[in-house]
């Protein structure tokens, strides 16, 4: 059994590769001994291919039942738990079972809005959550305040937990820097109702016809994919694996987010990186960290989304480039290795 360094085991729900990027990161920690991570089932929206590496193992849940993972923590002994929020029973099963003698960290990404569940969240937070998690992390600014109604501060409670994978992303702001530009608009996301594409979509329609030089390019798939908009100047990609993103993030002119709902959102950290001005509603939690309104980019509300393209489309090409600029020194100021002294502190 291995008895040196941090054994840090995430129960964790579903995978993404900027939260493997951090852990492989974290693998490569002189003082981490392992890293193990249990996940839920791949979503078949966002089928991303995942394997293990040499400083993580997967462990998929749906390989396992309460007992057969309690079996598995026992043969790591673990000196910290990362587990995502409480709705797993037989995570929380296990938080409780080591919560009195190690870290255990639960990660929250929901911002503080007053409902009803949320403050019965808070109430019984002393015989629910505290006999489970010791500590909390949450991505930014917009979590604090419900995590410290849960009973977490100084000390107990740190910020920075969701974190883009910059490597690839800087590798295109790079190839940015030599390519001009086209007129794209450029959309990464599932299409769900939450993430406001039927606005996107209609917003750009109008858009088009004053600007009709100008495309709207959308990565991803969803429930609403057979609702998509079709239309000359929408071009509609499906589904893409990371490694497939690069020729559309290097000339695409800026990147839009229409969350009506999006407790984070890191994949307007990783456009940030990658140099693309950025336009995203108020309802967008990264936009507190990597966007500044009329410094590389513009935050809306949804109904004025069409003002809001249009004032970027109207920029010149060396405004935007100046945006995209801001929008590249934004991105850096949060990386994999300030998430693992993050944890290690934490744990």
């Amino acid at each position: 059994m291995r008895t040196k360094g941090h054994r840090i085991v995430f129960l964790y729900s579903e995978l993404a590769g900027y939260f493997l990027a951090c852990t492989e990161a974290l693998g490569q920690h002189p003082e981490v001994a392992s890293v193990d991570i249990v996940h839920w089932p791949i979503h078949p929206e966002a089928p991303f291919q995942f394997a293990s590496t040499d400083h993580y193992t997967l462990h998929p849940k749906e390989k396992h039942n309460r007992e057969s993972l309690k079996q598995l923590l026992g043969q790591i002994n673990p000196t910290a738990i990362v587990c995502s929020g409480w709705m797993d029973s037989d995570y929380n099963a296990i938080a409780k079972a080591y919560q009195r003698r190690i870290p255990v960290v639960l990660t929250l990404d929901n911002w503080w809005t007053g409902s009803l569940k949320q403050r019965l969240a808070a109430l019984t937070a002393p015989w629910f959550i505290h006999r489970r998690f010791n500590r909390a992390w949450v991505p930014g600014t917009p979590q604090i305040s419900f995590a410290q109604k849960l009973g977490f501060s100084g000390n107990s409670l740190a910020t920075g937990f969701y974190c883009a994978d910059s490597k690839p992303f800087q590798a295109i702001y790079e190839k940015r820097q030599a390519t001009s530009p086209s007129n794209k608009i450029l959309y990464i996301g599932r299409y769900l109702d939450v993430k406001g594409v039927q606005e996107l979509w209609a917003a750009f329609i109008e858009l088009s016809d004053e600007f009709p030089e100008w495309e709207l390019h959308c990565i991803g798939t969803g429930e609403l994919w057979d609702k998509r908009a079709i239309h000359p100047k929408i071009i509609h990609h499906g589904f893409k694996q990371p490694h497939e993103l690069e020729p559309h993030l290097v000339r695409a002119a800026c990147f839009v987010m229409p969350s009506k709902k999006e407790p984070w959102g890191v994949v307007l950290h990783e456009m940030a990186i990658a140099g693309l001005p950025l336009l995203a509603t108020r309802h967008v939690g990264s936009a507190t960290e990597f966007l500044m309104s009329k410094k590389n980019g513009f935050d809306f509300l949804t109904s004025n989304l069409v003002q809001e393209m249009k004032q970027l489309v109207q920029r010149s090409q060396a405004e935007r480039k100046v945006m995209g600029e801001w929008s590249h020194e934004l991105g850096l100021r949060r990386s994999c290795e300030d998430w693992v002294e993050t944890l290690l502190k934490l744990s």
